[in-house]
Protein backbone atom coordinates (compact mmCIF):
# COMPACT_ATOMS: atom_id res chain seq x y z
CA UNK A 1 0.00 0.00 0.00
CA UNK A 2 1.06 3.46 -0.90
CA UNK A 3 2.09 5.72 2.02
CA UNK A 4 -1.25 7.71 1.02
CA UNK A 5 -3.33 5.20 0.44
CA UNK A 6 -6.09 4.02 2.98
CA UNK A 7 -8.73 1.38 3.70
CA UNK A 8 -11.12 3.96 1.85
CA UNK A 9 -11.09 5.41 -1.57
CA UNK A 10 -12.99 8.20 -0.52
CA UNK A 11 -10.29 9.40 2.39
CA UNK A 12 -7.86 8.69 -0.41
CA UNK A 13 -9.08 10.62 -2.72
CA UNK A 14 -9.44 13.40 0.09
CA UNK A 15 -5.93 13.12 0.70
CA UNK A 16 -4.88 13.49 -3.11
CA UNK A 17 -6.97 16.41 -3.01
CA UNK A 18 -5.03 18.34 -0.21
CA UNK A 19 -2.06 17.42 -1.43
CA UNK A 20 -3.04 18.85 -4.76
CA UNK A 21 -4.27 22.04 -3.24
CA UNK A 22 -1.22 22.60 -1.51
CA UNK A 23 1.06 22.38 -4.15
CA UNK A 24 -1.36 24.24 -6.11
CA UNK A 25 -1.31 27.33 -3.34
CA UNK A 26 2.51 26.96 -3.33
CA UNK A 27 3.01 26.89 -7.63
CA UNK A 28 0.23 28.84 -9.07
CA UNK A 29 0.60 32.23 -9.19
CA UNK A 30 -1.99 34.89 -9.60
CA UNK A 31 -1.04 36.08 -12.77
CA UNK A 32 -0.18 32.70 -14.43
CA UNK A 33 -3.39 31.33 -12.91
CA UNK A 34 -5.58 31.92 -16.24
CA UNK A 35 -3.34 30.90 -18.64
CA UNK A 36 -2.58 27.02 -16.49
CA UNK A 37 -6.64 26.98 -16.28
CA UNK A 38 -6.90 27.82 -20.10
CA UNK A 39 -4.03 24.82 -21.47
CA UNK A 40 -5.64 22.42 -17.99
CA UNK A 41 -8.71 22.75 -20.37
CA UNK A 42 -6.97 22.10 -23.21
CA UNK A 43 -4.95 19.09 -22.14
CA UNK A 44 -8.05 17.37 -20.12
CA UNK A 45 -10.45 17.58 -23.27
CA UNK A 46 -7.60 15.91 -25.14
CA UNK A 47 -6.86 13.10 -22.86
CA UNK A 48 -10.17 11.26 -23.04
CA UNK A 49 -10.46 11.43 -19.24
CA UNK A 50 -14.16 12.98 -19.19
CA UNK A 51 -16.02 10.62 -17.54
CA UNK A 52 -15.43 10.50 -14.13
CA UNK A 53 -16.78 11.82 -10.54
CA UNK A 54 -16.49 16.00 -10.67
CA UNK A 55 -13.88 15.57 -7.41
CA UNK A 56 -11.46 13.51 -9.41
CA UNK A 57 -11.93 15.40 -12.92
CA UNK A 58 -11.08 18.32 -10.57
CA UNK A 59 -8.09 17.06 -9.26
CA UNK A 60 -6.89 15.98 -12.42
CA UNK A 61 -7.28 19.78 -14.06
CA UNK A 62 -5.65 21.09 -11.03
CA UNK A 63 -2.53 18.83 -11.36
CA UNK A 64 -2.14 19.67 -14.78
CA UNK A 65 -2.49 23.66 -13.87
CA UNK A 66 0.50 23.02 -11.50
CA UNK A 67 2.78 21.35 -14.03
CA UNK A 68 1.89 24.43 -16.84
CA UNK A 69 2.72 27.00 -14.00
CA UNK A 70 5.60 25.52 -12.85
CA UNK A 71 6.64 25.69 -16.64
CA UNK A 72 5.85 29.46 -16.94
CA UNK A 73 7.80 29.98 -13.69
CA UNK A 74 10.95 27.64 -14.96
CA UNK A 75 10.72 29.72 -18.51
CA UNK A 76 10.39 33.29 -16.20
CA UNK A 77 12.99 32.05 -14.57
CA UNK A 78 15.01 31.43 -17.51
CA UNK A 79 15.46 27.63 -16.74
CA UNK A 80 15.02 27.76 -20.95
CA UNK A 81 16.81 30.64 -22.42
CA UNK A 82 19.27 28.54 -24.80
CA UNK A 83 16.49 25.97 -25.50
CA UNK A 84 13.94 29.35 -26.84
CA UNK A 85 16.71 31.03 -28.83
CA UNK A 86 17.05 27.48 -30.64
CA UNK A 87 13.34 27.00 -31.18
CA UNK A 88 12.58 30.87 -31.81
CA UNK A 89 15.56 32.60 -33.04
CA UNK A 90 13.45 35.03 -35.08
CA UNK A 91 12.33 36.67 -31.07
CA UNK A 92 15.89 37.49 -31.27
CA UNK A 93 16.63 38.99 -34.21
CA UNK A 94 16.34 42.92 -34.87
Amino acid sequence: MLPFMTESPKEDLEAVTQAVTDLYESTVRDEDAGAAAAAAANLHSASGFLHADKEVLDVFDRAIEIGYAAALRDVREGHFDEGIRAWRPGLFEG
